[in-house]
């Protein structure tokens, strides 16, 4: 627990002004990306692969020549990039900061040609297709080599809003551990956006991860700490602005793609024990299904009329 607090206190103190922000995220890129590069290649990053893929499919979410959003791309475009490689299609890569390792970026995509035929049930097309496309993005001397060689495009807008994208202007908007760091009070907002940037019949697909995140940082914690304090108290001793989580349960996430006037398709959750805590009571009006979720796959369809 001591390393929980002092974990909240030290993101907290980041979290004052705009250049203690600028200075963890400097810090962080320089830090993070040596640590990545160190360890390699992950699998948790293989069933990503898999699952993001095996959504696709399923779903027949994605035709050639799809126009995509990804929301919060991040360091690697995991998402984006496995997409890319299997489908030809036009991927715009929304964040509100730049946040790329290219050397982390590189190493990881090299270490996935050399297992990706043991990894995946893939043709000789696909085959063929994948690898060439990895092999020329090792080739590639910057990200924007990268960009020009798979037709996406990386956007940053510190707004975090999607204002900038017209109506109807995308097949298949998706993001992978994402929306639980989007800020509550516009979140109602970011999701009506979300609908009106699809086409009708398009697809909406995403992996939240409604967990404590300060409890990645010490394992001793229980997984869904916060679930102990009220609204007062979290904001508090532990919000801050870096490392921000909106505490949004399962079927809150589901009201509000609902009231946006989604489909839903397919909802897939992971759940844990929380019999071993005490929930405040501000957590009352939640189900024992909602407390318990530690993971929410939710893949949704904008009505064709």
């Amino acid at each position: 627990m001591i390393k929980y607090l002092m974990t909240a206190a030290a993101l907290k103190v980041f979290s004052t002004s705009p250049q203690t922000k600028h200075m963890y995220r400097r810090l962080g890129n320089i830090v993070d990306q040596r640590r990545r590069i160190q360890q390699g290649l992950s699998p948790y990053y293989v069933d990503r692969t898999k699952k993001i893929l095996e959504l696709c499919k399923r779903h027949h979410a994605i035709q050639e020549g799809d126009r995509l959003l990804e929301v919060g791309t991040g360091w690697l475009h995991w998402e984006s990039m496995i997409i890319r490689l299997f489908y030809d299609v036009e991927i715009t890569m929304f964040d509100v900061w730049d946040n790329r390792y290219f050397g982390a970026y590189k190493q990881y995509l090299g270490q996935l040609e050399k297992i990706i035929d043991k990894e995946l049930d893939i043709d000789l097309m696909q085959r063929e297709r994948v690898h060439g496309l990895l092999r020329a993005i090792l080739k590639a001397n910057s990200f924007e080599d990268i960009y020009n060689l798979l037709g996406v495009r990386y956007v940053i807008d510190p707004s975090g809003t999607l204002k900038q994208f017209e109506d109807q202007s995308f097949a298949v908007i998706f993001s992978w551990d994402v929306l639980e760091h989007i800020s509550k009070p516009i979140l109602s907002a970011f999701i009506q956006d979300c609908h009106r940037v699809l086409k009708p019949g398009g697809y909406s697909l995403h992996k939240i991860d409604p967990s404590d995140h300060l409890a990645y940082y010490d394992t001793s914690v229980f997984i869904k700490n916060y679930l102990r304090y009220s609204d007062g108290v979290w904001r508090r001793w532990f919000e801050n602005d870096v490392q921000y989580i909106n505490r949004v349960h399962r079927s809150e996430w589901l009201d509000l793609f609902d009231n946006a006037g989604f489909e839903l398709i397919e909802e897939e959750s992971v759940s844990t024990d929380i019999d071993a805590i005490k929930v405040d009571k501000s957590y009352e009006h939640l189900s024992k299904q909602d407390l318990q979720c530690i993971t929410l796959t939710v893949v949704h369809r904008k009505p064709s009329s």
